[in-house]
C-alpha cells in the first residue's frame, strides 16, 4: 500500500493520542454533543435497521462505539493508542456493554481477515498518509458484505473557520493537531470511493463551529457548546455548506458485490 513510513508515522500519531486521551485535550460536553451528532447522522442513512457487523477504525476512547451498540449486532474498535484503548475498555466493563470490542492495533499491522456490515472511519482517514488511502479504501470496500456501507467524517480542506485559525492562532494552531494529519477534500474523497468500487457515494456537510470549540474549550465553560449545534445545522443547510469545517461521506456497496 505505497511507500509511505507507516512505522514511523503511526509513532508520532501514538505519542499525540496517549497524552490527548490521559490529558483529556477535549471538553466533555462538545465531545458528547458531537459524537450524539454523528450517531444522529449514521442512523439516518442506514440501508436497514441495523448496522450489523461493524468496524470502526480510529476508535479512541470509544464513546461513539459504544453509543453504536444498540444498533449493531457486534462493534469492533481499533486505535493505535493503548491510552484510548484502556479509557474505552473501561467505559464499556462500566456500561456492561458486551456487544463491543476494542483492540489496540497500528493501522500497519491490520489484518483484512474479516468481513463486516458497516466501515467506521470517524476523523480517521485525515490520518493515513496520502499515498496510503486509495489502498485502505479498496480493502474497505473488499471487506464490506454487499449491500453494506462505509461511513466517514473528516476535516474539509475548503473549511473558512480552519483557514481563518491558521491566521489568527498562528503556530499554536498546531497544537490542537497530530504531527501528520491533513484536511481533506470532499470531491476528491468521493471520486476515491468510487474508484474504489462503491455504487453510490453521497457528501454532507455536517460541521462548522462544535469541533474547533469543543477543543478551544477543553478546560473553560461549557455553555458556548450548545449555541454550535444550531449555527452548525443552518450553516451545513444552506448555499455555504461546502465551506463547512467538517464532512461525511456515506458510500453503499451494491447487494451484488458489483463493483461501481
Amino acid at each position: 500500500m505505497g511507500k509511505a513510513n507507516p512505522a514511523g508515522i503511526e509513532s508520532k500519531e501514538i505519542t499525540f493520542f496517549d497524552k490527548y486521551y490521559k490529558g483529556q485535550a477535549y471538553n466533555p460536553l462538545g465531545w458528547r454533543l458531537r459524537l450524539s451528532r454523528e450517531v444522529r447522522s449514521l442512523r439516518r442513512v442506514l440501508r436497514q435497521g441495523t448496522l450489523g457487523r461493524v468496524l470502526s477504525l480510529g476508535c479512541g476512547d470509544g464513546q461513539f462505539e459504544l453509543l453504536l451498540a444498540p444498533w449493531a449486532n457486534h462493534v469492533v474498535g481499533l486505535d493505535i493508542s493503548s491510552q484510548g484503548i484502556e479509557i474505552a475498555r473501561r467505559h464499556a466493563a462500566r456500561a456492561d456493554i458486551r456487544n463491543v470490542e476494542f483492540r489496540c492495533l497500528p493501522f500497519s499491522e491490520l489484518r483484512w481477515d474479516e468481513q463486516f456490515d458497516t466501515i467506521i472511519c470517524l476523523a480517521f482517514l485525515h490520518h493515513v498518509p496520502e499515498v496510503e488511502l486509495p489502498g485502505l479504501l479498496n480493502h474497505c470496500f473488499a471487506h464490506i458484505t454487499p449491500g453494506g456501507m462505509f461511513y466517514s467524517q473528516d476535516p474539509n480542506r475548503n473549511g473558512v473557520l480552519r483557514k481563518l485559525g491558521r491566521v489568527v492562532m498562528g503556530a499554536s494552531y498546531h497544537d490542537y493537531h497530530s504531527p501528520d494529519e491533513r484536511e481533506l477534500d470532499p470531491p476528491e474523497l468521493a471520486s476515491q470511493l468510487r474508484t474504489a468500487g462503491f455504487s453510490t457515494v453521497t457528501i454532507r456537510h455536517i460541521d462548522l463551529t462544535l469541533i474547533p470549540a469543543l477543543f478551544l474549550l477543553a478546560k473553560r465553560v461549557s455553555w458556548p457548546l450548545f449555541l454550535c449545534r444550531p449555527i452548525d445545522f443552518l450553516w451545513c443547510h444552506s448555499p455555504l455548506a461546502r465551506w463547512s469545517s467538517g464532512f461525511v461521506a456515506v458510500a453503499a456497496k451494491d447487494r451484488r458485490g458489483d463493483v461501481g
